[in-house]
């Protein structure tokens, strides 16, 4: 996990995963560790955590990591234990009672060497997060059978100890965006299998507000501070990833979009 400043749907998210994996070491199935990455909170999110759980292993950042740099500080960390799994996880995402179970019986089902997502739905009952088809709309989960995606959201992932050998962790070139999707890009073209899990197994609101780099309320120079920002589409991450999953002349060409999209706000 890697989390910044939202104390209360982390201390939440760990109350749930807590409750899932002591049901499993009641029944002596698997054993869980959680390494997070906390990218120097100011709001006592470290220290609630410790608090509370002081069997989760905290790693601290300097507050310029992110999600993918802050993920794969984790992720590191997780690796000197050999486990069998790696589990990613936001913590604005509240798993459901049982979804783990389904992530590791689908893994399974998969001989575990496929990347396994869960899908999770807004409070609403939309679709999220989850697995993605190639014109980027998210897969709809069958209830019964994993159904194969071509990328996906971080937010809920399997990846087996087998698919760590081949892919190692997500690509620090990123520093917030990109780094899961760019991870389902090289597992496809690695031949590695990513599968959507049955049913939908969290809940998860979508971050809702306008791109400040669209809004023409803000003068120029604040439009391209925001989309140079982490959070926004910064250009050099946004040509690699364009580049790895189109094409250059196709890079190319959605910098000269996102370009004219900051001259040119329509809102």
């Amino acid at each position: 996990m890697s989390v910044y400043n939202r104390k209360e749907k982390t201390m939440e998210c760990l109350d749930i995963c807590h409750s899932e994996i002591e049901s499993f070491r009641s029944r002596n199935e698997y054993e869980f560790n959680i390494f997070l990455t906390e990218d120097n909170c100011t709001d006592g999110t470290a220290e609630a955590i410790a608090e509370t759980y002081p069997d989760v292993k905290i790693l601290h950042g300097d507050g310029n990591l992110f999600w993918n740099r802050g993920m794969i500080k984790a992720w590191n960390e997780a690796v000197k234990s050999s486990p069998d799994f790696y589990l990613w996880l936001n913590d604005d995402t509240m798993i459901f009672k049982g979804a783990l179970s389904v992530l590791l019986e689908t893994s399974s089902y998969l001989k575990h060497r496929a990347i396994v997502v869960g899908t999770a739905a807004d409070s609403s009952g939309k679709l999220s997060y989850g697995g993605k088809n190639r014109s980027d709309r998210i897969i709809v989960p069958d209830k019964e059978i994993p159904v194969s995606c071509y990328t996906f959201n971080g937010n809920l992932v399997l990846v087996p100890s087998s698919v760590y050998r081949k892919l190692g962790t997500m690509d620090i070139i990123y520093s917030h965006s990109f780094g899961d999707f760019d991870y389902g890009i090289r597992a496809d073209k690695a031949g590695i299998t990513s599968v959507v899990a049955p049913g939908i197994l969290a809940r998860c609101d979508r971050n809702p507000g306008f791109p400040k780099w669209r809004d023409a309320s803000l003068p120029l120079n604040e439009r391209y501070a925001a989309i140079m920002s982490p959070k926004g589409r910064p250009f050099k991450e946004q040509f690699i990833y364009d580049c790895r999953y189109k094409n250059i002349l196709w890079a190319a060409g959605h910098f000269m979009s996102l370009n004219m999209k900051v001259l040119f706000p329509k809102k």
